[in-house]
């Protein structure tokens, strides 16, 4: 089976050429023909990842007089980024550090800290330290070197090619041979967390480069209906207007957070054909190995959707669950049809105990990331896409 992705070598967007593209991934399942099975096991996804905005390499151009201001925020100083944006953490002095993929780890002024071009994420081990990943920066199925580092005062060292660790294991067991790691989480100075966004599962890496699959997630049907409405169905009649009502997606994990409790919380963004409202929190016992998500007790659903292309996550010092969303029109919106279908993304503060959220901010332009800063400053990113737009800002709480 070939695999497709809404990817322009060039890295501008076109819709007429996603759409072809989009029109033959369905034709090689029969989607506009075929009606799904009823239950979501063993479901074979449609391979249209959507890993243009999760890639290292991603630049948007669009009318700057048409991107959208958001709620409750207070910009920081202006830094001058190189941008794609991904990751936010706290480094142990207080420092705001940035994954800028264009750069390598940099603060809140934009000075450089370590060069390391296409990082998607870093997670601080102590002062001068940090695990760091390095994600696809190409089409998919490319090996762009794909790797966990260890950073040490100014230095890099690569731990673990995941890209051949993905070859070699395939987890998840789709057919295309694909990573992209997108999050890390330190468990300190031995070892850490490294959630795979094409490769669909959750890895526990040590210093040595020895890999542990912790979990794996699988595909789930969900609606088309998002996926019309942004295309214009019925009234557009494009050809992509036939797809049925349910299609099989992946769960492109992107966001790890570890709990006051110790468990891991994973959040997906969700595949093609984009959803609404049907993106999962998992929560993934820390004991677990090789657990497939959704039928081991170790890999249990905390929210059953709920969110859209979720994005980040984030515990506060209360143990709330921060969940940043990337728009609410889905990651869609934002790669293939932006600026004139988007929404913003959203933060939601949620209660795990109670199973409740409250809306924090909305309509954030393009939100990737989010940290809290020791003083309790919530932060993200916005515009985090677009050169020269592309900034980290104060939340209002």
């Amino acid at each position: 089976m070939k695999t497709f992705s809404l990817f322009s070598n060039s890295y501008s967007i076109v819709i007429g050429s996603c759409i072809a593209l989009l029109m033959l991934a369905c034709s090689e399942h029969n989607v506009a023909t075929t009606v799904p099975p009823a239950n979501n096991e063993n479901v074979e996804s449609v391979e249209a990842r959507p890993l243009t905005i999760l890639s290292s390499s991603y630049s948007r151009e669009m009318d700057k007089t048409r991107v959208a201001k958001f709620k409750n925020s207070q910009n920081a100083d202006n830094a001058d980024f190189v941008s794609p944006l991904f990751g936010l953490s706290t480094a142990p002095n207080g420092d705001i550090l940035i994954a800028d993929a264009g750069a390598g780890v940099v603060t809140l002024d934009s000075a450089p800290v370590i060069s390391l071009p296409g990082i998607t994420d870093m997670s601080p081990i102590g002062r001068g330290e940090m695990w760091a990943i390095k994600g696809l920066s190409g089409s998919p199925g490319d090996d762009t070197g794909q790797a966990l580092y260890r950073l040490s005062r100014g230095n890099s060292r690569v731990l673990v090619d995941l890209f051949e660790f993905e070859k070699s294991q395939n987890p998840d067991g789709e057919n295309l041979i694909d990573s992209n790691p997108f999050d890390v989480q330190s468990l300190g100075g031995g070892s850490a967390l490294v959630v795979d966004a094409a490769g669909n599962d959750l890895l526990e890496i040590d210093r040595q480069g020895n890999v542990k699959v912790v979990a794996v997630f699988p595909n789930e049907l969900v609606s088309t209906d998002n996926f019309k409405g942004l295309m214009g169905c019925p009234a557009s009649g494009v050809p992509l207007c036939e797809l049925p009502d349910l299609l099989p997606a992946q769960p492109v994990p992107t966001s790890i957070a570890i709990g006051p409790e110790g468990h891991y919380y994973v959040g997906e963004l969700k595949g093609f054909p984009a959803p609404i409202n049907e993106s999962n929190i998992w929560r993934i016992s820390p004991d677990a190995s090789g657990a497939k998500c959704g039928s081991s007790p170790d890999c249990v659903k905390v929210f059953d959707g709920g969110f859209t292309s979720i994005i980040d996550m984030r515990f506060d010092s209360d143990g709330k669950l921060h969940i940043a969303e990337l728009d609410e029109q889905s990651w869609f919106a934002v790669e293939v049809l932006a600026p004139a279908a988007l929404s913003g993304g959203t933060i939601n503060s949620c209660d795990l105990d109670a199973v409740s959220c409250s809306e924090v901010a909305s309509n954030i332009p393009i939100l990737t990331a989010l940290a809290f800063g020791k003083d309790g400053t919530l932060w993200a990113t916005r515009n985090a896409l677009i050169p020269g737009l592309a900034e980290v800002t104060a939340i209002n709480q």
